[in-house]
């Protein structure tokens, strides 16, 4: 029979005490950690400042290089990445960030060879008072697929090796991509763009980059051309699935075709997608913009505001403003998508048009007629915005400008044009419903709204908010609108509860 053993009392006690230092001990070193940011995403400020007349690139070709190095970092690293055209003059929000690296870019060409110098600082090393640390990485040019794999390589935050090929292998391939995606913000070379992508990918079937470029510029296009609509998103949503095919949840691709279903009113298809992706790359900003798009166009604003802080968790926000938070506008936090709105160089909110036109809308819904008109000019005068947006402003302007005959005129034959087609962008849609409103022909604003429910934007509160829109809510048609918003916003409720955002 085996021997029974007994521990004093005064063994058990020190034994208690022991494991309790170790759990104590434990818990400190954890919360050491996520102070220090051990378990944090990397959040890394990629400043791409304007290109000198030495760098063999011209200012676009610069921005669509820099498109190519953030795209590496957030499919390859899963970096949060947070894109400015110029270091901050505050520095303040990254002094002692133990998890947040600033990166700059030195990028020539050289020939046909590319060199990726570029310097660094870890936030962690930033003090306020002191010059910025800056360490230096030189590189040697190289073959542009050599140069982006020793970039990776010399990178400061160890990277998984690539498995998918982002980069071109030939020179030439590699060349022809930067200057299409240098045309892709201008669009009197927007059919030269394709045509340089496309013969990219024929020369290249599996460079994913390729696809996805030449599917964003296709979008692009359909949005400048309503009426090729059809077709067209038929070919964007083939070309940006087979560069997902190629770079599974690649997050500007996810990015993009989300974009494509919720423009054609399949919020859910959209919100599917980017939450499949979100599961692998749960640090990824893009993909919580493109949600917060999705869930304010099928009305569900606490998933959009939930989607909107995270990515702004993630992002230096401050710095630089991820999107146009149009969300904000619906919630009535009109401080903060006024905020959104400021200008960005380099950037295609500041080329499309976008910015203008929003700050005449949000000056349109306060009241002041005057700012207005000038900002729905500013849109209109864009020489690379966006001819929805453009045409959409000028009839504004005319309306603000008691031209109301000349107005309903020009968005009459742009309503014309649209159709029958099914026409990208609910949310577009209820902008012609709005100015019809302003007129005074309720008639066509009605049958506007109601053909923007059909086309997918389901944000209940902003159809009742509106204030352009309220001459039309005495009408008999307008309480069985709104009831219907009402059912099909309860069930997308009950598909995409905001607990689906924190499962990551």
């Amino acid at each position: 029979m085996a021997k029974l053993t007994f521990r004093s009392p005064h063994a058990n006690v020190l034994l208690g005490l022991a494991f309790l230092l170790l759990l104590l001990g434990g818990s400190g070193l954890a919360w050491l950690m996520a102070r220090q940011g051990i378990r944090s995403p990397l959040k890394v400020l990629l400043i791409t400042p304007a290109v000198s007349s030495s760098s063999g690139l011209d200012v676009p070709q610069g921005r669509a290089l820099e498109a190519m190095i953030q795209d590496l970092l957030e499919h390859h690293g899963g970096f949060a990445i947070t894109s400015v055209t110029e270091l901050p003059v505050d520095l303040a929000p990254f002094h002692g960030q133990a998890w947040t690296l600033l990166i700059q870019s030195e990028t020539r060409r050289k020939g046909d060879d590319l060199d990726l110098s570029y310097r660094y600082v870890w936030g962690r090393e930033m003090v306020a008072g002191q010059p910025v640390a800056w360490v230096s990485c030189p590189a040697q040019p190289l073959p542009p697929n050599e140069a982006f794999a020793a970039f990776l390589k010399s990178f400061p935050k160890a990277v998984k090796a690539p498995s998918t090929d982002l980069i071109p292998k030939t020179a030439a391939v590699f060349w022809d991509l930067v200057k299409s995606g240098a045309w892709r913000l201008q669009n009197q070379h927007l059919e030269e763009a394709m045509l340089l992508a496309e013969q990219a990918t024929r020369q290249e079937p599996n460079c994913a980059t390729a696809w996805i470029l030449l599917g964003n510029l296709r979008y692009r296009s359909m949005l400048n051309s309503p009426a090729a609509f059809r077709q067209e998103q038929v070919d964007t949503e083939a070309y940006l699935q087979r560069g997902l095919a190629l770079a599974p949840d690649h997050p500007r691709a996810t990015f993009l075709l989300s974009l494509l279903k919720a423009d054609s009113g399949n919020q859910r298809e959209a919100l599917d997608l980017l939450l499949r992706a979100r599961r692998k790359q749960p640090h990824n900003p893009t993909l919580l913009t493109g949600i917060s798009y999705a869930a304010r166009g099928a009305g569900l604003l606490t998933l959009a505001r939930r989607a909107m802080d995270l990515r702004d968790e993630l992002t230096f926000a401050q710095v630089q403003p991820q999107a146009v938070d149009i969300t904000c506008l619906y919630t009535g936090e009109v401080a903060r998508f006024e905020a959104s709105l400021q200008e960005q160089p380099g950037h295609l909110r500041s080329t499309s048009g976008v910015l203008p036109f929003y700050r005449g809308y949000l000056a349109l819904t306060r009241g002041d007629q005057v700012q207005a008109r000038k900002e729905f000019r500013a849109a209109a005068d864009r020489a690379n915005g966006y001819p929805n947006i453009m045409r959409l402003s000028e009839i504004y302007e005319l309306i603000l400008e008691g031209q109301k005959d000349e107005a309903w005129k020009k968005l009459r034959e742009y309503d014309q044009e649209r159709i029958g087609m099914r026409e990208p962008d609910g949310e577009f849609t209820i902008r012609l419903a709005e100015a019809y409103a302003l007129m005074g022909d309720r008639a066509s604003a009605m049958e506007m709204v109601n053909r923007a429910f059909a086309r997918g934007f389901g944000c209940t509160a902003w159809y009742e908010r509106s204030p352009m829109l309220e001459p039309l809510r005495g009408l008999p048609k307008w309480k069985a609108l709104i009831q219907h918003l009402q059912e099909r916003q309860a069930l997308m409720e009950e598909h995409f509860p905001i607990g689906l955002l924190e499962d990551n």
